[in-house]
């Protein structure tokens, strides 16, 4: 997460693709995707896709409600999704 936080004080990427991963141990997040959004909210030309397991989804939903992703999509990962998604950045 430093590298990719490091990376986007000095690029602004088109596309970033991301995971969701549910972290229960932290005390004021639910994941480290909340600290990437934070660093990506300044760069409004960058789409976000995030991957997310299903059993998780209720949790991710609390990340929807603050945050505006480009694409959700749902493990197991549908290339054909994947590739129409990209098109349509």
């Amino acid at each position: 997460m430093r590298r990719a936080l490091g990376y986007l004080k000095r690029h602004a990427p088109a596309v970033v693709v991301a995971e969701f991963n549910y972290q229960s141990g932290f005390r004021d997040r639910l994941s480290n995707l909340e600290s990437l959004m934070a660093a990506i909210q300044r760069r409004p030309q960058t789409r976000v896709i995030v991957f997310y397991e299903q059993e998780v989804a209720h949790q991710f939903d609390r990340l929807r409600q603050r945050f505006a992703f480009f694409e959700a999509l749902a493990f197991p990962i549908d290339p054909r999704a994947l590739k129409a998604t990209l098109r349509r950045v």
